[in-house]
């Protein structure tokens, strides 16, 4: 009966063991992962500036093609077929 106290205190023993240990180690990795996250918060300052920036002169730059390309598309392509539909529809209308 005591060799079996002895085998699950042993087992307790070590459980908390590994679970310091495991808990030792997880701070460890937090306290790294929190300071990569301060150290890194210049660069990612940086790169969303950059971010704003091409964005910004995106915008700029293709705004007007984009639009110049949809009066284009109106224009030629959109306007006959609205006035070929128009002509059909008519066409229909008088023979029914």
């Amino acid at each position: 009966m005591l060799e079996l106290f002895g085998i699950f205190t042993g087992l307790l023993m070590l459980a908390v063991i590994f679970a310091v240990v495991g808990g030792v180690i997880a701070v460890v990795f937090g306290l790294l992962k929190l300071t990569l996250k301060v150290v890194l918060i210049p660069v990612w300052l940086i790169f969303k500036v950059l971010g704003l920036l091409l964005g910004g002169v995106l915008l700029i730059v293709l705004a007007p093609a984009l639009l110049g390309v949809g009066a284009v598309v109106l224009l030629f392509l959109a306007l006959p077929l609205l006035i070929l539909g128009g002509i059909v529809w008519a066409g229909v209308a008088l023979v029914t």
